[in-house]
């Protein structure tokens, strides 16, 4: 009898990725789902929460670190729709640093439009 890998193949349908990291949040299966040139990241950040997790007496590393990782993998799941979410941070970064409007709202705008709602609700 041989041994299946846990989670879907390299080759899964997104849908299925993100609904194995739904069902099964292990870091078994969140490796599984990332693609392959994550995985040394993925070992390394996990053996990190590990001993750290150890030296504090405390899981949360872990769990932080297993929870960071399952939204990455959901993130990647589609890896043209990663590679787009990408480019648009890449450019929204980048008229940010020279100072011009990226075509979003300003926080601060956000922040109090929500707070009028709030309170014209209330």
């Amino acid at each position: 009898m041989t041994a299946q890998p846990p989670g879907p193949g390299p080759r899964s349908a997104p849908q299925k990725i993100r609904a194995s990291l739904h069902a099964d949040r292990s870091p078994r299966n969140i490796r599984a789902c990332l693609p392959e040139d994550d995985h040394a990241a993925f070992d390394a950040g996990y053996r990190e929460a590990l001993r750290r997790a150890a030296d504090e007496l405390d899981l949360t590393p872990v769990h932080e670190c297993v929870e960071s990782w399952r939204r990455l993998a959901i993130l990647k799941a589609d890896p043209a729709d990663y590679a787009r979410m990408m480019q648009t941070a890449d450019r929204v970064q980048q008229l940010a640093e020279r100072g011009e409007p990226s075509g979003g709202i300003a926080f601060d705008d956000a922040f109090a439009e929500r707070l009028r709602a709030r309170v014209t609700r209330a």
